[in-house]
């Protein structure tokens, strides 16, 4: 599956969404609030904690039985200082690549299990400090379509593992290393919260 830099996070605010809802829905982002991961950042090492902030598009209510597709999907995996010294100790200084993120719903259907093919663009990152590698959602990613369930309210949340499919910038030689990194909600008591908010009003 996060500091305001989210709000940094390149993604359209209002692209258009496919929807048998009325002409008039507003365009809302739903958006999570930071999620305690643990990621394995490199082999032989403890997972690495970091927190993730992802948000979407979509209508501001929904009629019962209504299928849209969120739009603008996006976010910010965080790392702090000590994962990055790691990063920086193993000689790497950048990511590039996808993720594939896991949803799932409430009081609706998805299409499926997992926005795919997200983009993490090339990121360069200077030597210390806190690490946010960010990700949205640009052609060719496949984002699965929300089906509006009884009136109510429909809820969407992160699930994971969240797969990030990368290449590492090796500082000393300009080469770029094929890396898959998992991340996992972190177990904690109470637990926590990895829904979008608000939830959509479905009439």
């Amino acid at each position: 599956m996060i500091l305001r830099v989210l709000t940094t996070v390149s993604c359209a605010a209002a692209m258009a969404v496919s929807t048998a809802g009325p002409a008039s829905a507003a365009t809302v982002t739903y958006q999570t609030g930071a999620v305690l991961t643990t990621c394995d950042l490199f082999a032989g090492i403890t997972p690495q904690p970091a927190t993730l902030e992802t948000r979407f598009d979509a209508p501001d209510s929904l009629a019962a039985g209504t299928t849209v597709t969120p739009a603008g999907v996006s976010g910010v995996l965080q790392f702090g200082e000590g994962p990055h010294a790691y990063l920086t100790a193993f000689g790497y200084d950048g990511f590039r690549g996808h993720v594939d993120l896991g949803l799932a719903a409430t009081g609706a259907t998805l299409s499926g299990p997992v926005a795919g093919g997200l983009t993490v663009p090339e990121q360069i990152f200077p030597a210390g400090g806190v690490l946010p590698v960010q990700f949205g959602q640009e052609p060719g990613a496949v984002v699965p379509s929300l089906t509006a369930g009884a009136p109510g309210a429909a809820t969407v949340r992160v699930t994971t593992p969240a797969t990030f499919t990368l290449e590492v910038h090796q500082k000393a030689t300009g080469v770029w290393k094929p890396r898959t990194m998992t991340c996992n909600i972190k177990v904690t008591n109470p637990p926590q919260n990895p829904a979008f908010s608000p939830s959509i009003p479905v009439t």
